[in-house]
């Protein structure tokens, strides 16, 4: 064992998951999988603990242009030794086709940000999901859309919460499976299959612009399930709420007299905005 760990901390021997627990500190590189590395690190001495247990976190170690990029994809008390090779082939294959490995996994404490404005950001940036949620809204949504301030807010809060900074051609199918997955659970089924309409047409958009090549939104059926049309009426009480502060009981500024005049005569709503 002794001898195993030495070939191990110089780089000549293939790590083995009965050595990964073991092995002391320092940087431990794995010869079988480029890039993948074991960095062990001592734990603090606490007065009156015994040994201090060592942090064992498996690195990605690759360039990027000029740079010299060390990345934490996992550690070892919960991802094994079989599990960070495959992560690292993964990484490598994305580094293979030009996607940075940093941008190809969720990022953390960046969440609850504004739409990006697509001249802010940098060519580096541009296969970015920022920028593709970006373009999509400027030269499609607000385009097209007779009121793009729904897409704009779905696609802020579902899409560019979880995934901002992320590289649009790293995003997987499984990915957003899981993301419209989420939104179901809530629960908020209708709102799932809004997020994944606009997902559809955000990433065929991308294609259109060659910002990508594949679309990873492959759904069969509606991810919320088919909608039931509305039964619900407001109450006196609600109605009577509602005309007396409109503002205080919608989400965004209505068109107050339409609303009105909705209240007023019960007509319905398409023979109200189509008439003269």
């Amino acid at each position: 064992m002794v001898a195993s760990k030495a070939k191990a901390r110089g780089g000549s021997s293939k790590l083995t998951a009965s050595m990964v627990p073991v092995l002391p500190a320092g940087d431990h590189t794995d010869p079988s999988t480029q890039g993948l590395q074991l960095r062990v690190r001592e734990g603090k001495q606490r007065v009156g603990a015994g040994k201090p247990r060592a942090a064992r976190a498996w690195m990605f170690r690759y360039r990027w242009g000029d740079q010299s990029v060390r990345i934490c994809i996992g550690h070892a008390a919960t991802m094994s030794l079989v599990d960070a090779r495959a992560r690292a082939l993964e990484l490598r294959r994305a580094l293979d086709d030009g996607i940075d490995p940093r941008r190809a996994r969720p990022r953390r404490g960046l969440r609850g940000a504004p739409l990006p404005l697509s001249s802010a950001i940098t060519a580096a940036d541009r296969h970015s999901i920022d920028f593709l949620v970006s373009e999509f809204v400027t030269r499609h949504v607000r385009q097209h859309r007779r009121d793009p301030k729904q897409a704009e807010r779905l696609l802020t809060k579902e899409v560019l919460a979880p995934w901002r900074g992320r590289d649009a051609r790293s995003i997987k199918p499984r990915e957003v499976i899981e993301l419209l997955d989420g939104i179901v659970d809530r629960p908020a089924p209708v709102q799932a299959n809004r997020v994944a309409s606009l997902l559809t047409q955000m990433f065929r958009y991308g294609i259109h612009r060659q910002l990508l090549e594949q679309n990873p939104v492959q759904l069969l059926v509606k991810p919320g399930g088919k909608e039931k049309p509305r039964q619900r009426a407001l109450s006196d009480d609600e109605l009577a709420a509602y005309l007396h502060d409109p503002l205080a009981c919608t989400r965004e500024p209505p068109p107050h007299a339409r609303h009105r005049g909705l209240a007023d005569d019960g007509a319905r709503r398409k023979e109200l905005v189509t008439a003269r």
